[in-house]
Order: C-alpha cells, then structure tokens, then sequence
C-alpha cells in the first residue's frame, strides 16, 4: 500500500486508490488471494477454471475492485474456451453505483447542527407548555375551591355555611318573634322546634 503524497487519507492498492486503510486493507487480502489463485489456476482446462469462478462468486470471497476484475478476466477466458454465457454465474457487486455525490448531501456534521436548533426549540418549547399546563391546572382548582357554586371540592363547606346561615336566620326570627309575644302578652312554654304535639 502506498499513500498518495499531496493526500495521506487515499491508499492505492493494485492501481486503484481507495479512500479509507479498511477499504484499503480489504484489496490488499484480495490481491494476495488473486496471487495465490492464479499460480493453482490451470487456464488450459475450462472446467477446472469454471469450478474457481463459480466457488469463488458463491463464497463471495472478493470484496473490492480487484477482486471483481480477476473474476471478469477469468469469464472472459471461460467464454474465450468455448463455455457458453448461459453456464456462466453473473458476478455480483455488493456495492450501488447510484451513491448520491458529497456535493448534494449535507455533511454528518451540518446534520448534527441543523438538528441542535430543532432539538433546543422542541425542548424548550415542551417545557413551557409543561409550565403552562401546571399553572392552567393549579387555577382550575383554585377557582373549583372558590366558587359559590356546589362542586365535588367545596360541596361540603357550601352546604355546611347555607345550614349555619339558615340555622343563625330561623334563630334570629324565633328571638323576634318571642320578643313580639312577650310584647303582646301570649305566654306559651313550648318553642317553635318542639311543635304543638299533632304529629
């Protein structure tokens, strides 16, 4: 493997240049298994050269450029020997040829800052609806403790003040009313609560 001198991120490996050491590293284990496969290899008999192209495409043993060259050669001999395109298995590329270009597509890194404004505006814009929500709640409860009207939170305390108010009434007119009798000479022991005894 040798680095370009003007760019030491690309590694070239049997005349293709690479843009990372892994990919790099990958032909490399390809070139030495293409090394070793051409010295077993015996071109003159089609047959035995048809068995290596088709274990080789079967285990998927080349993964990079090289490897599919040395397999696109071999084919080319198969079908310069006489063996027919329909015996032959079609070479598979593992890759897609329809990357969208780094021109078009925003880097990882503006993606990570485009989503950094999204994220603090949905944060804090949940929170204020959290504190919004938590205050609107606390009023619904103060003004359902606070009305005059019966409730399922003050129905208790309303309708213990309306029978002390009644109660402080009633005890207020029988006082008045006591006072007018006195002032008037009628004179009856019983009080207003006893009854006159016809129930």
């Amino acid at each position: 493997m040798a680095a370009n001198e003007g760019n030491k991120h690309n590694y070239i490996v049997g005349g293709f240049e690479f843009l990372t050491e892994e990919d790099a590293e990958k032909a490399a284990m390809d070139l030495s298994k293409i090394k070793v496969l051409e010295t077993k290899v015996n071109t003159s008999k089609p047959d035995y050269m048809l068995a290596v192209y088709q274990k080789a495409i079967e285990s998927k043993i080349f993964k990079t450029p090289l490897g599919w060259r040395y397999l696109t050669d071999l084919r080319e001999k198969l079908l310069s020997s006489g063996v027919g395109e329909q015996n032959l298995i079609p070479i598979p590329l593992e890759i897609p040829m329809n990357k969208p270009s780094s021109l078009n597509k925003p880097s990882s890194k503006q993606n990570k800052s485009e989503d950094k404004p999204k994220k603090e505006f949905r944060s804090i814009f949940s929170i204020t609806l959290n504190v919004i929500l938590i205050i609107v709640v606390i009023l619904m409860f103060v003004i359902a403790s606070t009305s005059e009207s019966d409730n399922i939170i003050n129905y208790k305390r309303n309708i213990t003040n309306r029978y002390s108010a009644w109660d402080e009434e009633l005890k207020e007119r029988e006082k008045a009313v006591r006072e007018a009798e006195k002032r008037l000479g009628i004179t009856d022991t019983k009080g207003y609560d006893e009854g006159d005894g016809s129930d």
